[in-house]
């Protein structure tokens, strides 16, 4: 029933060598890279805050976004599970979909 959760249940491997830094972490290099969505949105945040002010709010979305992007994938890539490939892909959907929705005139509608 919960066998989605266990490691290596996804059917997707080919970033590199599973387990070759820690036991306890797949894809070592694609997980510790992740930790770029951690950093980068809230300096984007600081950086576009008066475009933020000028034009909306709704920007910072797009940031949020992204670390919850990090954190999937973090998650995906140390253990390979099939939930952890469901959860970045979403993730990246979610981006996706508020860039549209960030971007596209209302007008147009």
């Amino acid at each position: 029933m919960w066998s989605h959760l266990d490691r290596g249940s996804s059917p997707i491997d080919w970033c590199e060598e599973n387990y070759t830094f820690s036991p306890h972490i797949a894809e070592f290099i694609n997980t510790v890279s992740n930790i770029l969505f951690f950093v980068m949105p809230p300096f984007l945040m600081h950086l576009h805050r008066d475009y933020a002010r000028h034009c909306g709010q709704g920007i910072h979305i797009i940031w949020v976004l992204l670390i919850v992007v990090g954190a999937c994938s973090a998650y995906f890539h140390a253990t390979l599970s099939l939930l952890g490939q469901l959860l970045d892909e979403l993730a990246i959907l979610w981006v996706v979909a508020a860039c549209y929705w960030l971007w596209y005139p209302v007008s147009s509608l």
